[in-house]
Order: structure tokens, then C-alpha cells, then sequence
């Protein structure tokens, strides 16, 4: 689907949609549960990763949209042999790999090539050395067997998502466990979601120093209501879109949150977009003159990466992207792919395997590019049009509803010309 975007002045508001890892997490903490519960606030139309999850957690409990909410109910008995269709989602999947395995089911989880492709050995070295099956095919990925409590080693610099896969599953098991944390934990701030989830789930877990999570086993979730946060990272690219062309006043948002791309606030003001906490708790970005580079370090916020580059291609100096290997294993290889695709549209970037280097120059050129079905590399890539000569081309423009229903409406209702 090709969308074409083109530069526009920015005024308006809007309200940012739930949170993707944040409802990942509630829905399946609410199927898990002994008892019915609701998560709210919650719409029929969702993001098609968070659709993924709750495919997904249908085979644990039945679920019912109600008002603005869904009601789960969890079943009391599962299907022995499952199929989960996980698209592209490689949340669902790391997140649910450890649930059906410690649960005894056998699984058979399909999707795209290019998630299967991404890095899987801390799940597969664990399933062999329990004797369990972990057999990753091209398109596919079956386990069977049932997980057993013990100490589990995961790699810090890989994938937090390991680590919350495990969170979820290991108080199902007998017997208590540990994760130890092998190397700095990369995106932290999302193994600290998934232990907010845990603990408003009633499942006691123990944190000794950085590396070591103590997990106890024989545990019941039991999950009261939930509301979902609103989502940071899909708020970054309105209020970049605020600090580059007038002015966004985002709502629904929790500035105490502890996701970590709220981080996109402190890295605008650094670079010199001015910022306004208003009295009703919303949040507004204006313009700057022109931005200033800096250099940034997104080992715990690797999802902000393409929506920073957007910002420092036209920023005051040489900004640099640094600890951004894992950038090369997720929906795309987005260090090379926001190379590509920025370039096209007039960007001055280098790369090398852990960093990013942006040349800011006064207006991007604009013209054809791709996102490489990358839904964020696509989002940015729109916000970028508006610091451009000319209208920028996305050919790939589908991929932003991995992530969001509804971007391109509330970008037009700032004020942004688009043309699918």
C-alpha cells in the first residue's frame, strides 16, 4: 500500500492509543487467571500484534467485548495440542513459547519467515537441556513437553522478552526458580512492566541485585480489573511530529509511567523542542527553531531508534546512535534498513555494526522509499515528510498496522496531507 506524505504544518491533539506491551502483558496475566476479570480501556479495533496475543489467549479463556472493556474469562480446561498463528508478532511469540510449556501443551506456532529468523537460542538451549522438543523450522516453531522448575540462564543482551517469557510461566511450575541474568539486561524498563503485571496479578517474584530474579512456583493468578497504560512508544511519533513542525498536545498519558520510551521526552528537550505539562495532565511539543544532535544510547530504548533518526536528520550537527546492535534483529535489520530508507529521501546517514551516525542537514529531499515492512521505520518515515522540500512515498505504507489501527487518521487530524 503505497502512501504518499506531504510537508505540512502540525497543530492539533491527540489521544494515544493503549499500549501494546503493556496489553500484551494484561491479556495474558487476565486468561491466565483463576477468575473473570476485565481490562480496560479496550476497542474492537486493535493493532494487528496485539490481535496476535489475543488469537492467542482464546485457547485460555473466552473473551467478550463489553462498554469500552473486555471481559476475560478463563477456561478450566486447555486443548492438549495447540496452533498459534503469530504473524510477525515477536512478542506473542517469546511471550507464550514458555506459558504452553509450562502449561504441558504441545504447540505448533506458525508465522512469518522473518520471525522465525530472529534469535531464539536462549528458549531452544534451555527446551534441550529439560529434554524438551524446541524444533524451529523456516515458518514454524513446535514444542511439546512440560517445563520444569530450575535455575534458567538468559543472555541480557539479546531480547528482554526472554525474560518476560519466563516471568509469565515459571509460578505455573512446581517448584521454585531462578533467572539469572547473564550481562547487562537490554530494555529493562520492559522486564519491569511484565513484574508491574505480575504483582497487580497477585505472583510473587524476588529481585536479588540486577541479574538475579527469584521466581516462586505453585502460584495462582488472580487478576482484578486492569487498565492499560497508554503508549509511549506509539506518543513518540507525535510528539516528534510536534517538535518539527508546530505543535501536538498529546492526551492520556501517564507521565509516571515506567515504559521506556517515555524516555522521547527528555531526548526532545535535550534537543531542544520545548515541552508543556498542562494542568489536565496533558502533554504538549512545539516547534524549535531547529533541533540540536546528541548522542544517545538506546540499549534500553531500541524502538525509539527510527523515530530519532527522523529528528536528527535535519538536527543541528552529527548525532550518534550508539549500543544498537539488536536493532539488526528486529522487524527488520533496522540498522542497515533506516540506512536505506532515509537515504532515499536525502538523509545523511553511516552505520557500523553497533552505531548510527546522522549528519542533520537543513530539509530532507524527499521522494520514493521503502520501510521494509518495518511499521515503525514506516511511521517515522511520515513524520520525516514533514521536514522535507517534497512529499515523501512510503511503497510499504501497510506494515503500520502491525502496531496501530489508527495512525494515519490522527496524523491527518494535526494537520498532515496524506494520500493512499
Amino acid at each position: 500500500m503505497p502512501l504518499t506524505i506531504k510537508p505540512s504544518e502540525i497543530f492539533g491533539s491527540v489521544y494515544i492509543q493503549m499500549s501494546k506491551s503493556d496489553a500484551h502483558r494484561a491479556l495474558i496475566a487476565s486468561a491466565l487467571s483463576k477468575s473473570p476479570n476485565i481490562i480496560k480501556p479496550w476497542i474492537d479495533n486493535v493493532s494487528i500484534d496485539i490481535e496476535v496475543t489475543k488469537d492467542a489467549v482464546s485457547n485460555f479463556a473466552d473473551l467478550e467485548l463489553i462498554d469500552d472493556g473486555l471481559k476475560v474469562v478463563p477456561k478450566k480446561e486447555y486443548k492438549k495440542e495447540l496452533t498459534i498463528d503469530a504473524k510477525e508478532s515477536g512478542t506473542s511469540l517469546r511471550l507464550l513459547i514458555p506459558i504452553v510449556s509450562a502449561l504441558g501443551l504441545n504447540c505448533t506456532f506458525i508465522g512469518s519467515k522473518k520471525l522465525f529468523s530472529r534469535p531464539m537460542e536462549v528458549y531452544k538451549n534451555i527446551w534441550k537441556e529439560q529434554g524438551l522438543e524446541f524444533s524451529l523450522n523456516e515458518d514454524s516453531l513446535k514444542v511439546s513437553g512440560k517445563l520444569k522448575s530450575g535455575e534458567f540462564r538468559v543472555a541480557g543482551n539479546v531480547s528482554s522478552q526472554f525474560v518476560s517469557g519466563l516471568l509469565f510461566a515459571l509460578p505455573l511450575l512446581e517448584g521454585d526458580s531462578k533467572i539469572v541474568i547473564e550481562g547487562e539486561l537490554e530494555s529493562a524498563p520492559y522486564v519491569m512492566m511484565t513484574l508491574k503485571t505480575l504483582k497487580h496479578a497477585n505472583i510473587e517474584t524476588l529481585r536479588k541485585g540486577s541479574d538475579v530474579i527469584e521466581v516462586y512456583g505453585n502460584q495462582e493468578y488472580s487478576l482484578t480489573d486492569y487498565e492499560v497504560e497508554s503508549d509511549w512508544s506509539h506518543a513518540a511519533f507525535f510528539a516528534a511530529a510536534g517538535a518539527l513542525g508546530g505543535e501536538v498536545t498529546l492526551y492520556g498519558l501517564n507521565k509516571y509511567s515506567i515504559q521506556g520510551d517515555k524516555e522521547i521526552l527528555n531526548i526532545l528537550k535535550f534537543m531542544g523542542a520545548p515541552i508543556i505539562y498542562n494542568d489536565d495532565n496533558s502533554i504538549t511539543i512545539k516547534k524549535a527553531n531547529r533541533l540540536n544532535a546528541m548522542d544517545i544510547d538506546i540499549s534500553n530504548i531500541p524502538d525509539l531508534a527510527p523515530i530519532i533518526t527522523s529528528l536528527a536528520s535535519t538536527a543541528k550537527g552529527r548525532t550518534k546512535l550508539y549500543n544498537a546492535s539488536r536493532l539488526r534483529y528486529k522487524e527488520s535489520d533496522r540498522i542497515n534498513d533506516l540506512k536505506d530508507s532515509f537515504s532515499k529521501i536525502g538523509a545523511k546517514i553511516e552505520v557500523t555494526e553497533n552505531e548510527i551516525f546522522i549528519e542533520g542537514i537543513e530539509k530532507l529531499e524527499g521522494g520514493k522509499t521503502t520501510s521494509h515492512n518495518d511499521h515503525r521505520i514506516a511511521m517515522s518515515l511520515a513524520v520525516a515528510s514533514i521536514a522535507s522540500n517534497n512529499p515523501i512515498t512510503i511503497d510499504d505504507a501497510q506494515s503500520i498496522n502491525k502496531s496501530s489501527f489508527n495512525f494515519i487518521e490522527q496524523f491527518r487530524s494535526i494537520g498532515v496531507n496524506m494520500v493512499l
